[in-house]
């Protein structure tokens, strides 16, 4: 994939259209922001934040509350503001961007769309749970939360990328349909497992030695299985599923995204920081102390980081396919790995 150049004064941040005259840079701090004069569409841009803010003031609020009825939905009300906010920031991007170069990106920010993504597989978990039907402690909760995340990652794209033509899933690495395509989608497997094996050995020793400087034990992150079936539930999440929906999230999307702006480079390290970060939440910490709580994700961030590297480059020489038989192999082999470890360990 070739690397376009960013216009030189495109910022891929700013809400602004280009051609709109900004407000004067000597007014109030924050006044650009907080402004509806200029806007492509100001009722757009005030729904935004009206129902950003709201849905976090409720969820602030229903923190503080003691545990009742009304905690429930208040945190309720609160998830779906923001999101209804979040959805309308994203289509506010995509009117004002619209006026880009024909080289940069149009659509909403990843950023953005990824806290859409998290309000609706939060929502989902949430209203599942009250009804005690999914329990993300458990194989089968964990399997069916990430296919709600994956699905809702391949949705957000589908409606505000791809319908907003702003970028085409082929334009993100998908494969098209052609002659040999299947020798072609092999060829970049062998090539990504190759990869990551050097990739998830550097990355045990990494982690190995910065847990042992940090002095904390690596973070959870997988449920407890109990026979075969279960077992098999956290392989198809954590191997299969979680591969697909990230790597169409992070590399074919955000990663594609920030390309057209910022350049192959620039763009490969926002990429894996963003993924990095992301990771972060995962982490299911069984301390109370501060202190080994930030250790562990620092270990976790210091781990993903150049996973996430070698994943971004896999993506920008091979396409999507690569990246996700790359992220599928770095999570096998962990899995195995750890399987290995129990089965070797004495018993009681």
């Amino acid at each position: 994939m070739t690397a376009p150049q960013p216009p030189e004064d495109d910022d891929p941040g700013d809400f602004e259209s280009p051609g709109v005259v900004p407000p004067p840079s000597s007014g109030p701090p924050g006044g650009r922001i907080f402004t509806l004069d200029g806007r492509p569409v100001p009722s757009l841009y005030l729904g935004t934040w009206l129902f950003s803010i709201g849905g976090i003031a409720a969820l602030l609020i229903a923190t503080q509350a003691q545990p009742s009825t009304g905690r429930s939905l208040m945190a309720l009300a609160g998830i779906v503001a923001l999101g209804i906010g979040l959805a309308a920031g994203a289509g506010y991007q995509v009117v004002a961007r619209g006026e880009r170069p024909a080289e940069s990106y149009h659509g909403p920010s990843p950023v953005l769309l990824f806290g859409l993504v998290l309000v609706i597989s939060t929502l989902a978990s949430a209203l599942l749970g009250a009804a005690n039907l999914v329990d993300p402690e458990q194989p089968y909760g964990f399997l069916f939360g990430l296919l709600v995340v994956g699905l809702a990652y391949l949705v957000t794209i589908e409606l505000f990328v791809v319908r907003s033509g702003a970028l085409s899933w082929s334009a993100m690495g998908w494969p098209v349909r052609r002659p040999g395509m299947l020798r072609v989608a092999l060829r970049d497997v062998g090539v990504a497992v190759f990869v990551m094996v050097p990739v998830t050995l550097g990355v045990l020793v990494w982690g190995a030695l910065l847990a042992s400087v940090l002095q904390v034990t690596a973070p959870e992150t997988l449920p407890d299985a109990h026979g075969s079936t279960e077992a098999l539930a956290v392989v198809l999440a954590a191997a299969v599923i979680a591969p697909i929906g990230e790597e169409a999230f992070f590399r074919g999307f955000a990663l594609s995204a920030w390309l057209r702006d910022l350049g192959e480079r620039p763009a490969l390290i926002r990429s894996a920081l963003f993924f990095a970060v992301v990771h972060i939440l995962n982490i299911r910490v069984a301390t109370e102390q501060a202190s080994e709580g930030l250790g562990q994700a620092m270990l976790q961030f210091a781990v993903i980081l150049p996973l996430g590297l070698a994943l971004g480059w896999l993506f920008l020489r091979r396409g999507i396919v690569a990246a996700i038989a790359g992220h599928m192999a770095y999570n096998g082999f962990l899995l195995g790995l750890l399987a290995l470890s129990r089965s070797a360990a004495p018993g009681p």
